[in-house]
């Protein structure tokens, strides 16, 4: 089997599949991108320093507790924000201005986080 994505800087997903009940949900809700070759490496945690997971989208599959730096990382001020909004219970924006998340890194990917989870949400990048 080629572990590689030949179309993509980041291998195919090495990790592992959920473990925890965050993971659980994500990996339950995921839609793969809808560009095949959009891959990224992705950190999800708590403002203030508690990692939620990791998680790298490669070849459209996830996988959990990547070994690569993530391209970005988002905080959210609890779980219960980082599933509503992943989920499509909450408004991204609103949420943003509110002080509820934010992210460091390569920011256009969090049209890709969202469009990966939520149902509702078709990732378009401004502009």
């Amino acid at each position: 089997m080629n572990n590689m994505n030949t179309n993509s800087r980041i291998p195919a997903p090495s990790g592992r599949l959920a473990q925890t009940p965050f993971e659980t949900v994500l990996a339950r809700r995921f839609r793969p991108p809808a560009d095949p070759n959009q891959d990224a490496v992705l950190a999800l945690g708590i403002d203030g320093g508690r990692l939620l997971t990791t998680l790298t989208v490669a070849g459209g599959e996830l996988r959990f507790g990547a070994a690569a730096t993530p391209d970005v990382t988002f905080l959210f001020d609890s779980e219960e924000t980082a599933l509503g909004l992943l989920g499509g219970g909450a408004d991204p924006i609103a949420a943003f201005m509110a002080g509820r998340f934010r992210a460091d890194g390569n920011l256009p990917l969090v049209f890709l986080l969202l469009s990966l989870f939520r149902a509702d949400y078709v990732a378009q990048a401004p502009g």
